[in-house]
């Protein structure tokens, strides 16, 4: 049986906070597989027994995708109906066996979620068993319309491909409660926002703490901000670094943490702090990827893992500021190779995986094994797996800090 990379993207509510997660799947040679049954019910499978929902998704419930022929299956009953709501597919007709598994299925707990819906009567049947309705924003000719019509349904709406600012406002100002698209990963520069003294000053604090090439650099750093030591041991005594004894001192945490560590954990504090105003899915975005590109470097023995780990968290920099990446770096301590990855992310293959994996591509995502023979799609996926856990770890740690 072939392994199945399992993604996922945010759905955001009205106050940018996550509500759930869509999971996404191939195979592990990022090829779609040969059916949406055998697609669903690897995920299914993948999810429940291999991977697990709650590590999957960190806790939050999830969708799943159906075809016609799943959902008249009945298999879809093997998952947990107050975790997993079922997203029928646009392509699944409007008959009346679908319409009786989906009575089914909400007899049994399930959320019914409408995928790509574009308004015809006929959906009529369908669209009054609905609790989510999706719309994905570019294929609508006339998005007032349908939402005015969508809206005498019981149903809340859903926007996908909420690509720009200018996507989010028009959705939510025509009542739309849920969100889903990379908006939120992209600076907001329309409304020119002044950095307020407080960023500046964690700005210059983190510049220090990139330039440290000595644990006791630092010291002066943390001690100088009386939050910032305090939410550093508290980090450092969660449950994420697993510590035998609490530490109690600054001193002792630089010495058991060394150089790098406290260097890498001080700038994920700093990203926290900048991003205090921003939903928080835009940092744990930013340490996947830092960590994901860190884990690959690590795998392939380059020697870049902590260039590349600043790479990664370094990406959403323009979001987190809103301002254009080469304003938001014209102050920043970075490596040359770094900021030029950061200023031409197109050409930049690593931030390009990233990116493919995002937003599960095929064509090039597996551009880093082809140019890396020695990783393979399933160690990708893996070190994938891998990050998405480490940055809901980080974040639970961040948050309680």
């Amino acid at each position: 049986m072939q392994d199945v990379f399992i993604g996922r993207q945010a759905i955001f509510d009205r106050n940018h906070s996550v509500s759930s997660y869509e999971l996404l799947f191939r195979n592990s040679d990022h090829t779609f597989l040969d059916d949406g049954d055998r697609m669903t019910a690897s995920v299914m499978v993948r999810a429940l027994m291999d991977v697990g929902l709650d590590k999957l998704a960190a806790g939050k419930p999830v969708s799943i995708n159906a075809s016609e022929s799943f959902l008249l299956s009945g298999m879809i009953d093997m998952l947990p109906a107050n975790q997993v709501a079922i997203e029928i597919l646009e392509s699944v007709p409007v008959t009346d066996k679908v319409i009786e598994a989906c009575k089914r299925l909400k007899r049994k707990g399930y959320s019914i979620m409408l995928d790509d819906v574009v308004y015809a009567p006929h959906m009529d049947p369908l669209l009054e068993l609905a609790d989510v309705i999706k719309v994905d924003l570019p294929f609508v000719k006339d998005l007032e319309a349908d939402v005015k019509i969508l809206k005498k349904f019981n149903a809340t709406l859903l926007a996908e491909k909420v690509e720009t600012h200018e996507d989010y406002a028009r959705a939510y100002d025509l009542g739309f409660e849920y969100f889903q698209g990379y908006y939120f990963c992209k600076p907001d520069i329309l409304r020119k926002k002044t950095i307020s003294d407080s960023k500046f000053a964690i700005l210059r604090a983190l510049e220090k703490i990139l330039t440290a090439t000595a644990v006791v650099d630092l010291q002066d750093v943390i001690k100088q901000d009386v939050s910032l030591s305090y939410r550093l041991l508290k980090y450092i005594n969660s449950a994420a670094f697993g510590m035998r004894r609490e530490v109690e001192s600054i001193e002792r945490a630089l010495v058991l943490l060394g150089l790098t560590n406290t260097r890498s954990w001080l700038s994920i504090l700093s990203l926290a702090s900048l991003g205090e105003d921003k939903p928080s899915e835009l940092i744990r975005t930013a340490l996947y990827r830092a960590h994901l590109l860190e884990l690959i470097a690590n795998f392939l023995n380059t020697g870049e893992a902590e260039d590349d780990f600043l790479l990664g968290m370094f990406s959403v920099l323009d979001a987190l500021l809103d301002k254009p990446m080469s304003e938001a770096l014209a102050e920043m301590a970075l490596p040359n190779h770094v900021r030029e990855a950061l200023l031409n992310a197109e050409a930049s293959y690593k931030l390009r995986v990233i990116v493919a994996l995002e937003h599960h591509e095929s064509d090039i995502s597996i551009y880093l094994t082809k140019k890396y023979s020695t990783l393979k799609a399933t160690d990708l996926l893996n070190l994938y797996r891998q990050s998405l856990a480490w940055a809901d770890e980080q974040m639970s740690a961040i948050q309680g800090a």
